[in-house]
């Protein structure tokens, strides 16, 4: 049988060990300490790298909800919204607010097509539009009128000003 020296009765092999388990204790600590020193670097430059994420995030949302908006605001500007049309004698025929309102609508319904279209190709097909409504005979209580195009503003809103006359 083989045995064991026994170490543990001379006093250098006690230093020794005790030695040994000392410097793995401190060594231990050494490492726990720093191991913890630098996660909680880490963790914090993980926090600051996140919060700089989460701000940019937000700044990136924010500019892009204004974009859309700013877009949304500039199609709507390049397009006609709405039409008006405007009599400049409709007191000289003294016609009444249903017939001169039924006229307009008639009017308004004819140039509708040009609603939520491009400004430009509106700009571009004026002449088209003058025609199309100087053109039309529209019948408003048993009587028949034209209209001639005195003036035309076009923007946003498309303003037509027209002059009444009795169709033949």
């Amino acid at each position: 049988m083989m045995r064991i020296p026994p170490y543990y009765k001379q006093a250098g092999w006690q230093r020794f060990f005790a030695g040994v388990i000392i410097g793995m204790i401190i060594g231990w600590f050494f490492f726990i300490y720093e191991f913890g020193e630098v996660q909680e670097k880490l963790v914090t430059k993980i926090k600051m790298q996140e919060a700089t994420i989460k701000n940019q995030k937000d700044t990136i949302e924010i500019l892009r909800s204004d974009k859309d908006e700013l877009n949304k605001e500039n199609q709507k500007k390049l397009t006609v919204q709405e039409v008006k049309v405007y009599f400049k004698n409709d007191k000289a025929f003294r016609l009444s607010e249903l017939s001169t309102h039924d006229l307009r609508s008639q009017i308004e319904k004819e140039l509708s097509a040009v609603l939520n279209r491009n400004i430009e190709s509106v700009a571009e097909s004026k002449d088209l539009l003058y025609q199309s409504i100087e053109n039309k005979v529209f019948e408003v209580n048993d009587k028949r009128y034209h209209v001639v195009v005195r003036d035309f503003v076009l923007y946003t809103k498309l303003q037509v000003f027209v002059e009444i006359r009795l169709a033949d």
